[in-house]
């Protein structure tokens, strides 16, 4: 049978009882100090989407910073989750179906947009990554900014993946980790920092990068991690 996203999503999700901590990595963009990191640090009063919030980890996390919070993710079911899992912490959060390459929210509606493990999910919509890119670009205000990880072509996700054909840049899962729920899926792999930054030039600059780089216990832990600002 062909590999079915929402399907594989619904099963993980769906099956689980707690909701993860906030990322190390989220929580330094957001509170620490860096630099090299030119994003504002006032986030009292505005607003923020999370593109493929997961199990919700970070909602209750920007809810706290002071931010207006929504959030996508794949299925109703999912969603329907986290909305009521949001209503128990009490997090008001606006909760839609939707991904990276069609988002369900008004042009120019919020002033940071998170996706963090999420945009390079290539298999939903039968999209490329530059839809992704100028999808996430609309729905952020000029002048707002994009919050993002991205795995590198080291990281464990890739490990025995193969190419997609005529599509460069493009890599098809076969060895997922994690009990093989990914193996099937599409991926945008980027080539290098270079690559990445291409890749969202034409919509966002005043690039801001970082990475993880972690051999955690047999496993290659390397993303992208970036910064960008809205152009206009």
């Amino acid at each position: 049978m062909a590999y079915q996203s929402d399907k594989a999503w619904d099963k993980l999700y769906l099956a689980q009882a707690e909701m993860a901590y906030p990322a190390e990595g989220v929580i330094r963009i957001f509170k620490g100090r860096f630099p090299e990191l030119q994003m504002p640090r006032a986030h009292a009063g505005l607003s923020i989407l999370d593109v493929g919030c997961g199990d919700g980890r970070h909602l209750p996390f920007f809810h706290g910073l002071g931010f207006s919070v929504s959030a996508v993710e794949i299925t109703d079911a999912i969603c329907e989750v986290l909305r009521t899992r949001m209503a128990g912490y009490g997090v008001p959060a606006d909760i839609r179906t939707g991904h990276a390459g069609a988002l369900p929210f008004d042009t120019a509606s919020f002033d940071r947009l998170m996706t963090w493990n999420s945009c390079y999910y290539m298999s939903l919509g039968g999209m490329t990554f530059d839809d992704h890119v100028s999808e996430m670009a609309r729905v952020l205000r000029p002048g707002g900014w994009i919050v993002a990880s991205i795995p590198k072509k080291t990281s464990f996700i890739f490990r025995n993946s193969v190419p997609v054909e005529a599509r460069p840049g493009y890599r098809v899962i076969m060895d997922d980790y994690f009990d093989g729920g990914r193996n099937g899926e599409i991926m945008r792999c980027m080539e290098d920092r270079a690559d990445l930054e291409a890749a969202f030039a034409g919509e966002f600059d005043t690039f801001c990068h970082a990475d993880l780089d972690m051999e955690w216990f047999g496993l290659a832990y390397h993303w992208h991690v970036f910064c960008a600002r809205r152009k206009g």
